[in-house]
């Protein structure tokens, strides 16, 4: 999971609040424990101007983190650096007993909320990262090194660990809870036009097919023709060919995708499973099948359409074949030399971009099939 994911903005805010009381609290204790052990410095002037200086940097960095136009990284670094020059000032104030018996440093816990900004702000990995840093200062402000020091340095890293795993479950929690607001806001969108269409376009389709029907003759096939676009865009706003299908991963199926296209003379056969596409491939195939739809309807009127999907793990393959009646040997060749191949060469255009083949089987009284092949998902996921 990235550390510094895009989201809404301001998803970690209550991670930097939280902060800000914590940072206070340490400051409390740094303050507290020396108040009880100055008289022990050796420089005790010297401690004092530092802890004034940690309270006053408190102060201002709480106010800078708690805008997010304002938490850029020289501001990190400079909490870090304030942390760390705290840290090594402490064998100046110190006395040599106090090293000695391992007390606290100068500034004693307060040196986490500079690591744990960087864990909020970076992340896991910039908030360890910010604790290794600090760690060898630490280390070297000692007289000696002892279990005590390693168990410091080990809570520091997990701290930082756990914050920024934390940090970047917010983040990744927000932009869900963006994109399902936005799913919404479209589902919303779409049925204020699914009443419009119905009260008007649906109503009118019905009434041309209703009075085509009753006349007969090539009204009768003015008649068919609405009834199947009424089907089809019944289906495109009940949701079944919309943005709706397209998961948050940026993959569509491409079986609910062609089932749109289900209607009066047309049949749809797909897999039971999900057959997973990326979304703009998925849209350049569904465009290649309509255009093949659109050839069997001007070439072979109310023939009967079949497509079916096929995906064998490395290719996904949509087949559209009608039952009409076909194309004599030599006509393909005619058309392509008198430039009378458009629509042939939209289907092919699209389903070469997507690295794929497309071939057209015709014979007379064999109907004409269109067979389109391009990689699937899980072999070539990332299509342009």
């Amino acid at each position: 999971m990235s550390a510094t994911t895009a989201v809404a903005p301001d998803a970690t805010a209550s991670l930097w609040k939280a902060l800000a009381v914590l940072r206070f609290i340490l400051l409390a204790h740094a303050l507290t424990v020396n108040v009880l052990r100055w008289q022990r410095f050796d420089h005790p002037l010297t401690g004092w101007l530092v802890l004034t200086c940690i309270a006053a940097w408190t102060l201002i960095v709480t106010w800078i983190y708690d805008s997010p136009d304002r938490r850029r990284w020289p501001v990190l670094v400079a909490d870090l650096a304030v942390a760390i020059g705290a840290i090594l000032i402490t064998p100046y104030v110190l006395s040599a007993e106090m090293l000695n018996r391992h007390d606290f440093t100068l500034p004693t816990y307060w040196i986490t909320a500079a690591v744990i900004a960087w864990s909020i702000h970076k992340g896991w990995i910039g908030g360890v990262c910010a604790a290794l840093l600090v760690c060898p200062f630490d280390i070297a402000s000692r007289a000696h090194v002892n279990t005590t020091t390693f168990s410091n340095i080990f809570l520091l890293i997990l701290a930082a660990a756990v914050v920024g795993y934390a940090s970047s479950l917010v983040r990744q929690a927000a932009a869900d809870r963006a994109r399902a607001t936005e799913l919404a806001a479209r589902t919303a969108e779409r049925e204020r036009l699914a009443r419009v269409v119905h009260d008007g376009v649906l109503q009118v389709l019905a009434y041309v097919e209703r009075r085509g029907s009753e006349l007969g003759g090539e009204a009768a096939d003015l008649a068919r023709a609405a009834g199947e676009q009424g089907e089809r865009l019944r289906v495109l706003i009940n949701g079944r060919h919309s943005d709706v299908t397209s998961r948050s991963d940026g993959q569509v199926d491409i079986g609910r995708e062609l089932a749109g296209f289900a209607a009066s003379g047309i049949s749809v056969a797909t897999p039971a499973d999900p057959v997973p596409m990326p979304q703009a491939a998925a849209a350049e195939l569904v465009a290649a099948v309509g255009a093949a739809l659109d050839n069997a309807a001007r070439h072979a009127p109310g023939a009967r359409v079949y497509i079916l999907l096929e995906d064998d793990g490395e290719a996904v393959t949509v087949s559209v074949r009608d039952n009409g009646p076909g194309i004599p040997d030599g006509r393909l060749a005619e058309a392509v030399a008198a430039g009378r191949m458009g629509v042939s060469r939209s289907i092919v255009g699209r389903i070469e971009e997507l690295g794929g083949a497309a071939a057209l089987v015709s014979g007379v009284g064999k109907g004409t099939e269109w067979e389109l092949r391009v990689p699937s998902a899980r072999t070539k996921a990332d299509i342009r």
